[in-house]
């Protein structure tokens, strides 16, 4: 039962920062000596239930983890529905298992919607959404084998960082299948990252992100989340204004639980300019933080219209001057309810100030990718004479070590002998 409990323990901390997807091919192939035996024993459970794989999900509870160990050595069923019948009656939501027979996910379509506190890349899962299965080079019977050396390639590109092959290999893949198994949301970030790059057409990159669906909207709402620079951000929000699955992405994110993150999101539905938003948009009104309630106010201004301009004069009490101001600057601005150009500018050249560069720093360590790693190496080694930049390059030092451990200790022990005083001192505590 201790053992148990740590392997239990050591999921929810890796479920803090993502989906954790357990591979039977993987597990199985485990023969280190140092490897657990319940590693393999899980691996050879999946085998038997007729499972190549089990998604779950960051809001799992140690409860949830503890009635999936007692499903998975029970009665073998060989099969993924079954089976997950079995875990709806058992209360285990948060989970999906993917078949060994049909090579899809199979997911508990009554489970309830978590309200609890998730990172980034978890909001609340709409219809349809949720992320795909990883790539692997053992692909489930009947898979032509150039389509399993296509995603050994994918791998491949992935782990040296190579964007333009990795893009070349995803667009290769004609069958929806093969590509939704190949898209995993790394592969996805990582996809979208060219974009930023501008090594692969932009309009090869948005075509492989709409091809993604909600998947590819996701990713690319991670990677402006977490840029930092005006430019990019706004080459971010072109590409997710092109996408058809951003409104309903967006939407996910209203209930999130960092103000950023919903401000983001109440941003991107006003650069719709769809009607249909407006209601959506008018919940982030009453958001118990004011900057979010702002981003709505610009937000409806850009969507106009007689139904923008009532729910905009519903502000004017709001208790904060400053988004009292703003409702009435639109309201006066266009009196006949028509949207107004080009306001998310002065949204996004608000991002300058401290409190949104912690946010955005914060953001990075949730992206897994080369680039983001990169970024906050650059943020955590600028040479800063305020009190306000030794702060963001602390915090960006604890997302360096809470996203990038591969990185972060050889960023500390570079940063030993750094000019601040207070750099030298959190880096002291930390290497202790």
């Amino acid at each position: 039962m201790p053992e148990v409990l740590s392997s239990v323990a050591r999921l929810c901390a890796l479920a803090r920062v993502g989906r954790v997807v357990l591979d039977r091919r993987q597990l199985t192939r485990a023969t280190d000596p140092g490897v657990p035996e319940g590693v393999v024993a899980m691996g050879k459970a999946l085998e038997l239930h007729g499972l190549d794989a089990i998604e779950l999900a960051t809001t799992m509870t140690d409860a949830e983890f503890l009635k999936l160990a007692g499903l998975l050595i029970g009665e073998q069923r060989g099969d993924a529905v079954q089976l997950m019948e079995t875990a709806d009656a058992m209360s285990i939501w948060n989970i999906r298992f993917l078949s060994a027979h049909t090579g899809e996910f199979v997911r508990v379509p009554s489970a309830p919607i978590a309200a609890a506190a998730r990172p980034l890349s978890q909001p609340v899962a709409g219809p349809g959404a949720g992320p795909v299965a990883p790539p692997s080079t053992s692909a489930p019977s009947g898979i032509p084998a150039e389509v399993e050396a296509r995603f050994s390639r994918i791998e491949l590109a992935m782990a040296r960082g190579d964007g333009v092959s990795l893009c070349r290999e995803l667009g290769e893949l004609s069958l929806p299948t093969h590509f939704a198994r190949a898209a995993t949301p790394m592969v996805l970030q990582t996809v979208v990252e060219q974009l930023l790059d501008t090594k692969v057409p932009s309009d090869e990159v948005i075509a492989l992100l709409q091809r993604a669906g909600p998947a590819g909207a996701r990713a690319t709402f991670l990677q402006l989340i977490a840029a930092i620079d005006v430019g990019d951000r706004r080459m971010l929000y072109d590409a997710m204004a092109s996408l058809a699955a951003t409104p309903d992405v967006a939407k996910e994110y209203l209930t999130h639980d960092v103000w950023y993150v919903v401000r983001n999101a109440v941003c991107l539905l006003g650069e719709t300019r769809a009607q249909s938003a407006i209601s959506a948009i008018g919940q982030a009104l009453r958001h118990a933080d004011y900057r979010v309630r702002m981003a709505a106010v610009v937000s409806l201004g850009q969507i106009g219209g007689p139904i923008a301009l009532a729910r905009l004069e519903s502000v004017l009490f709001d208790q904060s001057v400053d988004v009292r101001t703003r409702a009435l600057s639109i309201v006066f601005a266009a009196p006949d309810g028509e949207p107004l150009p080009d306001r998310l500018v002065g949204v996004l050249n608000e991002e300058q100030a401290i409190e949104y560069q912690m946010e955005i720093v914060a953001a990075l360590g949730h992206l897994q990718t080369p680039r983001a790693r990169h970024r906050l190496q650059q943020v955590c080694e600028t040479a800063v004479n305020s009190f306000e930049g030794t702060e963001l390059r602390i915090a960006a030092i604890e997302a360096l070590r809470r996203g990038h451990p591969e990185g972060a200790d050889a960023m500390l022990l570079k940063l030993q002998d750094d000019p601040s005083p207070m750099i030298r001192e959190r880096i002291a505590a930390m290497l202790r």
